[in-house]
């Protein structure tokens, strides 16, 4: 991910983004926490779910851990105000 990408990632603690892992897996998730520090930066998400009026679910899951190392690509939903700086 460019430093942009991490740079939304951090800011959208709260927010849904689309996440592109390196295996190729794509999916919608809420970012819960983003830790950008040794030994295990990672994020901390909630998979969620696209229902048909656009509005996002709980895919059912507790939520998960990501290696910040595993992610390929973040992508903001343009329809989203993603705070300017994080919080």
């Amino acid at each position: 991910m460019t430093p942009d990408e991490l740079d939304l990632l951090k800011r959208a603690e709260g927010y849904v983004v689309a996440l592109e892992l390196v295996g190729g897996e794509k999916f919608f998730a809420e970012v819960q926490m983003v830790v950008d520090e040794p030994p295990t930066p990672e994020v901390f998400v909630l998979r969620v779910e696209r229902e048909a009026d656009g509005t996002f679910v709980s895919g059912g899951g507790n939520g998960e851990s990501v290696l910040l190392e595993e992610i390929t690509r973040v992508a903001g939903l343009p329809w989203v105000e993603y705070p300017a700086v994080m919080a």
